[in-house]
């Protein structure tokens, strides 16, 4: 990744938990990093979605399509789930099911709903 990048931060909420988004481009604009927060320091949740975005951003810095990630994480269902307060990603099976259906919005060519 560059030293200097564009990103975004979105907050976000699914079935009353809060979270937070920021995702990192390459100068290409083609996704090279997540920083995925939920929950409280120190909690499991809060722990589980650093290794994730940890895990996601090696990937994807080491050449996993962008695709290959989201298609295996959509429609994974565990809590918190239900309705968001994202206007085009309405109803989340997961935190993972969201994360993956906003980052294919944002980020692929092709509409991934």
């Amino acid at each position: 990744m560059p030293r200097t990048r564009t990103s975004y931060t979105r907050a976000f909420e699914i079935g009353g938990a809060e979270g937070s988004l920021t995702a990192g481009a390459h100068e290409d604009g083609q996704l090279g990093e997540i920083f995925l927060r939920l929950g409280k320091q120190g909690s499991t949740l809060a722990g589980l979605a650093e290794a994730f975005s940890i895990i996601t951003s090696l990937a994807l810095q080491h050449g996993v399509p962008l695709e290959v990630i989201t298609d295996r994480l959509r429609g994974l269902r565990f809590e918190p789930a239900g309705l968001t307060d994202d206007e085009e990603v309405r109803e989340a099976a997961s935190v993972m099911d969201y994360i993956s259906r906003r980052l294919a919005r944002d980020f692929l060519s092709q509409d991934q709903d």
